[in-house]
C-alpha cells in the first residue's frame, strides 16, 4: 500500500509538471564556436513561477547558453524548447518577442541620439530604435513603464545622455513593454556604482514578484545580485552544469568553494 501511495504521488507530481509545461527545456545540447566546443551536454528545465541566476567562471559558456535560449546560436547537438516551441519548428522572430533580452550587447547596439520613447517602443518588435509614428495604445504602454520605474521626466530625453542607471531602467521598460513570459538580464549591473546598483535590485524584486510577471533569468557573477526571489541556480563549470537546483542547494560554501576552486573560508555571504 506504501508503495502504491508513492507511486501515486509519483505519478501525481509528473502529471502537474506536464501540465504546467517547461518554460525552458534544453535535452543534451552541445555547441561548438570556432572549432572548439563551448557547451556540453547541457540538460536545464524551468518552470512557471521560479526565477533562476546562472553562475560560472569567464568563458564557462553562460552567455551562449543566453544565445542559444534566443535562437541567436543554433547548437549541433540537443533540442531545444523554450515557451513550448521546439527550435527548427518554431518562426523566432514570433517567440523573441516574448522574451526579453537586457545585455551589454543590446546597450552597444543602441544609439546615443535615439529619444527614450524610441527606444522603449521598439521593445514592441524587438528592434533597437522606432521609426515612424508611435501608436496611441503603444505611447500608453511606455508611459505606465515610465511611472513604474519613476522615469516620466526621461521621455523626450536623448539615449545617450542618461546615466547608465537611467539607461537600464530604460532597457528594462523597453523589454517589459511586451507580453513578457521570459527575461533575460545578462550582467545588467556590471556598469553601475553602488547607489545604481542597489536602486535597481528593487525593481527587479518588483518584477520577480508580479504574480502573472515573466520568468528572470539573471546572469551575474555577484553574489549580491543573487535576491531572495530567486529560487533555483545554475553553475556551469569547464563548459558543463556543474550543478543545478534550489538557492539552497547552489549558495552554500562548499558548493561554491567546490566550483570555483576558492578555500570555503574564503567566502562571505
Amino acid at each position: 500500500m506504501k508503495n502504491l501511495s508513492g507511486r501515486m504521488h509519483s505519478l501525481g507530481t509528473e502529471h502537474s509538471t506536464m501540465k504546467k509545461g517547461y518554460i525552458i527545456d534544453l535535452r543534451d545540447v552541445s555547441i561548438n564556436r570556432g572549432g572548439r566546443q563551448v557547451l556540453r551536454n547541457i540538460n536545464w528545465q524551468t518552470l512557471a513561477g521560479e526565477h533562476w541566476f546562472l553562475m560560472g567562471n569567464n568563458g564557462s559558456g553562460k552567455t551562449t547558453l543566453m544565445e542559444i535560449l534566443m535562437g541567436y546560436l543554433w547548437p549541433q547537438h540537443g533540442t531545444v524548447r523554450v515557451l513550448g516551441k521546439k527550435f527548427g519548428q518554431v518562426y523566432l522572430q514570433d517567440l523573441r518577442k516574448k522574451i526579453g533580452y537586457v545585455s551589454p550587447w543590446v546597450f552597444k547596439h543602441t544609439g546615443d541620439h535615439i529619444p527614450v520613447e524610441d527606444v522603449i517602443a521598439s521593445g514592441v518588435d524587438g528592434s533597437v530604435g522606432y521609426f515612424g509614428a508611435i501608436p496611441q495604445k503603444v505611447v500608453q504602454m511606455i508611459k505606465k513603464q515610465l511611472r513604474f520605474f519613476h522615469c516620466d521626466g526621461l521621455v523626450r530625453r536623448a539615449f545617450g545622455t542618461l546615466s547608465s542607471g537611467q539607461q537600464l531602467k530604460i532597457m528594462l521598460a523597453r523589454s517589459l513593454i511586451s507580453d513578457l513570459r521570459i527575461l533575460i538580464l545578462d550582467e545588467p549591473f556590471s556598469f553601475l556604482d553602488i547607489g545604481s546598483r542597489y536602486s535597481m535590485y528593487h525593481f527587479i524584486e518588483k518584477i520577480c514578484s508580479q504574480p502573472t510577471g515573466p520568468q528572470v533569468i539573471l546572469v551575474t557573477h555577484h553574489l549580491d545580485d543573487i535576491l531572495s526571489v530567486f529560487t533555483h541556480g545554475l553553475i556551469l563549470k569547464n563548459f558543463r552544469i556543474f550543478k543545478q537546483g534550489t538557492r539552497e542547494d547552489i549558495l552554500n560554501k562548499n558548493t561554491l568553494s567546490e566550483a570555483f576552486d576558492i578555500p570555503t573560508d574564503s567566502i562571505r555571504f
